[in-house]
């Protein structure tokens, strides 16, 4: 599973209008929205963060173990066959569970099933004659009589017929997975013209029982087979392999999908749909991409470099891909961000789009991350969503090991340099164990700590057995524990056995701990003792959170001669010191040489030591630090590394040297100038548009918007974007026309573009452009346009004002992502503020006022701004009716509460 993941970035960066309005959002929710899929690839990817006052309270539970699912029977094989109703969106289900007791002698059989009308309940012999059988149902399981007790050595075959009805089912959800329905019908009557008609399913964490009967818990697996009945006209998608298809004489197709491998009931899948399959192959195993027919010519762009990957993972792991296919399809209004269901992952609608959407969107590394899965998640499972690290930690790592491969060491560290902020992120707000056996919800589970710490944590653990050690630990533990359920100790062992050292110390205080090192480095050159002492303090405190944490790092020195040292050392203690013999004092020391710890270190670095460490260090991250410590310095020197920055071999780097660059242009404008100019045909379109920004942001007086429009054909929209709205920073005019001739662009970061341009403009002719588009943006971009809407309204004359009250209205109510309802409500706030104000001040100027024709113009403005108001309040009202997410609550009651 991959989680969709929003906001705004940790650097220095130049948004322009964008940052505005993101910020106007935080401060009218009283919250920091971080990590996501923006409308431009400016960002960096982490997670949200909620940062209101924490309030400890007492929750029982947290004090309950969460143990592994017992297993009373085993599911040894699940035949499903379906079809569908679009009008009452119900499954109609045959399901056939062949098992056996687990261990103890059975009578009954428990399944889930959530939500069904069971039809009939049967034992199946060996020719399929059914003999009723005893149920009770409660709607959420069905408990079974056997008729009699069956032992571990007895299998026996049940036979369910069922309907299914997710739309009646009481819908749950969490920020990771918004919805436990299991199985959704998009667009079932057909009324949206503008959105295709779907089946889909996901099953994480617990929600295939929603859709067929069976122990829907992680620890269960089983191999499967599904007949799927549906109109001709759609395509379906399974997991295992397309056996076969019949026609049906009522104008329907039956497909008939088999896995012979077994897998857990989480992972089980359909997709439906008007789909156009592209077919590739790996080593004679089908890979198939299912895109809507209109992207079909970009399907092997929405899926980058699948095939290769799976070639490259196999190597890696010494494991081949054990899967009989691997097929990756996209689908509307899903629920997450990505799926690894067993050799079919299920993608959201963000995926897809066409080439020139692509340069800024495609999402590599989320392909690797559903790939990897099919190693560490498919073939061997966590038992329990205690031990979901299992999953989420090595799918994490498997972005970074392709990336290593493919695009090199920069763009590797890069990647894992931000699932290090996410993670320290998450850990503003909580120190969770990475395997926790006691949480509120299994849904908690899926947080920056399963994610990205264990991320980082397995690269620890890589560099400190050796890249050989590790990569066969893994070989091995796959190969152990392969179509098996696991806890985190199995991965140990494995590591164990092959190295023949004892791991417990790093397995205890990475994955069965708390919190990280929080280190203070001070050091000091003892001239007359030619000796370089080097204190390291760690200063970590919480519950959970080990006292001392062992480490395995470096000190890397760089000597006046340019000799560099990297000396291996071993922290064992919460305040130690080591001494190292120097003939004179070294132009910086620096601890962990490659940034491989996950620890916070508090160490002093002079401005002059960041300079040597740019042009002396080796890694992305020693350049990234000089960076942001040389901003906004003038001297030559500093100068100096933004200037050698500019052409850095890795685009971030020449990014953030940009967004830099101020004084830079100041000091030197004649060659800061010609640079960002080259900057603006940069191969990386993210540089381009930096380098746009840091041109009307530094040369506003040196270049006029004409030799901006260029920008304006860039074959990137997020070039485009910033091209336009940097024409509007240099001449509002030109920037008006501009955007002008993209107000009909299908393109999210265009919308929003032309939503901040228009809204600062206020022109009343721009209602209709927000109006078509408050409904068009996916969710996950909706946020900073419907800020921009109310800002816009803020300018308009209150007869333009009902109407559009509605539709802000409208998402406050209906859309499924809080921070959008959020920010409808801020919107409404603000309009609230607006009018109590005209209100006070018009009801002034009434009572003031003699002349009789003046005053019944007063009273007539002030009639009309009262009844705005009066729509107003009754909005955020039946907005709070219907609300129940706390920070949205919290906001609206603000609001209320204000006359």
């Amino acid at each position: 599973m991959l989680l969709l993941r929003f906001c705004p970035t940790f650097e220095p960066l130049n948004f322009g209008m964008k940052n505005h309005l993101f910020a106007s959002l935080i401060i009218l929710a009283f919250l920091f929205i971080n990590g996501c899929k923006n409308s431009s690839k400016l960002t960096e990817l982490t997670d949200f963060i909620d940062l209101d006052t924490i309030v400890i309270k007492a929750n029982s539970d947290l004090n309950i173990y969460r143990a592994s699912e017992k297993r009373d029977f085993d599911i040894i094989h699940t035949k499903l066959e379906v079809s569908f109703d679009w009008d009452s969106t119900y499954l109609y289900g045959k399901a056939s569970i062949l098992c056996k007791p687990y261990y103890y002698d059975q009578s009954k059989l428990v399944l889930d099933a959530k939500g069904f009308q069971i039809i009939e309940v049967a034992l199946l012999d060996d020719l399929g004659i059914k003999s009723p059988l005893l149920y009770t149902y409660d709607s959420l399981k069905i408990n079974i009589e056997l008729g009699k007790t069956y032992s571990k050595s007895d299998s026996l075959s049940v036979f369910i017929k069922y309907i299914a009805m997710p739309n009646k089912l009481e819908e749950g959800g969490s920020k990771a997975i918004t919805s436990d329905k299991g199985l959704y019908f998009i667009n079932p009557d057909g009324s949206q013209k503008d959105k295709p008609k779907q089946i889909w399913t996901q099953g994480e964490t617990q929600a295939s029982s929603c859709w067929f009967p069976t122990i829907d818990s992680p620890n269960e697996r089983c191999t499967q087979e599904i007949y799927i009945t549906v109109d001709s006209i759609y395509k379906t998608l399974s997991n295992g392999v397309l056996m076969f298809q019949t026609e049906n004489p009522n104008g329907t197709r039956t497909d008939y999908w088999k896995q012979d491998k077994p897998h857990a009931p989480y992972l089980f899948m359909m997709a439906i749909g008007e789909y156009a399959i592209v077919k590739d192959t790996w080593r004679d195993k089908e890979v198939n991409y299912y895109v809507e027919p209109k992207y079909e010519a970009y399907a092997r762009e929405i899926f980058p470099n699948t095939v290769e990957m799976i070639e490259f993972f196999s190597q890696k792991l010494n494991y081949d891909y054990p899967w009989d296919k691997f097929d990756q399809v996209v689908v509307r209004d899903y629920v997450s961000g990505a799926m690894e269901n067993t050799s079919a992952v299920i993608y959201g609608e963000f995926m897809q789009g066409d080439h020139r959407y692509l340069i800024d969107n495609a999402e590599e590394d989320i392909v690797a991350h559903e790939l990897f899965h099919h190693w560490f998640g498919d073939l061997v499972t966590c038992e329990s969503w205690s031990n979901l690290p299992l999953n989420e930690s090595f799918a994490t790592y498997g972005e970074f090991l392709w990336n290593e491969h493919k695009y090199g060491a920069d763009y590797a560290d890069y990647g894992l340099y931000n699932d290090f902020k996410a993670y320290l992120q998450d850990a503003r707000i909580k120190r969770e164990k990475l395997i926790r056996f006691h949480y509120s919800s299994r849904e908690d589970m899926f947080d920056a700590h399963s994610y990205q710490k264990g991320g980082r944590v397995l690269h620890m653990l890589r560099k400190y057995l050796g890249d050989q050690a590790f990569f066969e630990g893994l070989n091995l533990y796959l190969k152990q524990n392969k179509y098996k359920s696991v806890e985190i100790h199995q991965l140990r062992l494995a590591f164990e056995e092959l190295t023949g050292e004892d791991l417990n110390w790093f397995f205890n205080q990475w994955f069965l701990s708390a919190g990280h090192p929080e280190i203070k480095v001070t050091q000091n050159f003892v001239d007359s003792t030619k000796t370089l002492l080097v204190s390291i303090q760690q200063n970590q405190e919480g519950e959970d959170v080990p006292f001392v944490f062992e480490l395995f790092t470096n000190i890397e020195l760089l000597e006046k001669s340019g000799k560099k040292q990297i000396i291996p050392i071993h922290i064992t203690k919460r305040n130690q010191e080591f001494e190292i013999p120097l003939n004179e004092q070294p132009l910086f020391v620096k601890i962990d040489a490659n940034n491989d710890l996950l620890a916070t270190i508090d160490q002093d670095i002079s401005i002059e030591e960041a300079c040597d460490l740019f042009f002396y260090g080796e890694n992305y991250l020693d350049r990234y630090g000089a960076l942001e410590l040389v901003n906004n310095k003038s001297d030559s020197i500093y100068l100096d590394v933004i200037e050698n920055a500019l052409s850095d071999p890795f685009w971030n780097i020449r990014r953030i040297a940009l967004n830099v660059s101020s004084k830079l242009a100041a000091i030197r404008p004649k060659s800061t100038l010609k640079k960002t100019l080259e900057l603006t045909e940069d191969e990386n379109s993210e540089v381009r548009a930096a380098a746009y920004f840091a041109i009307a942001e530094n040369f506003d007086l040196q270049v006029d918007a004409n030799s901006l429009q260029k920008g304006m054909s860039d074959s990137s929209y997020v070039v485009v974007s910033a091209a336009l709205e940097s024409i509007y920073s240099l001449d509002e005019k030109a920037g008006i026309s501009a955007a002008e001739t993209l107000i009909d662009e299908d393109n999210t970061d265009i919308v929003l573009s032309l939503a901040n341009l228009f809204a600062e403009d206020g022109n009343v002719k721009f209602e209709t452009f927000f109006q078509k588009n408050a409904f068009q943006l996916d969710s996950y971009s909706k946020y900073s346009f419907i800020v921009a809407y109310g800002d816009f309204l803020q300018k308009q004359e209150m007869n333009i004002l009902p109407e559009n009250l509605s539709i802000i209205e409208k998402i406050g109510l209906e859309d499924k992502l809080w921070w959008n309802r959020l920010s409808a409500v801020s919107s409404l706030g603000s309009l609230k503020n607006k009018y109590s104000e005209l209100n006070s001040l018009l009801q002034k100027q009434i009572s003031l006022e003699s002349d009789a024709e003046k005053l019944a113009k007063l009273k007539a403005e002030e009639k009309t701004s009262s009844n705005l108001l009066l729509e107003i309040n009754s909005s955020l009202n039946r907005m709070k009716e219907k609300e129940t997410e706390k920070n949205v609550l919290r906001t609206i009651n603000a609001m209320l509460s204000k006359n």
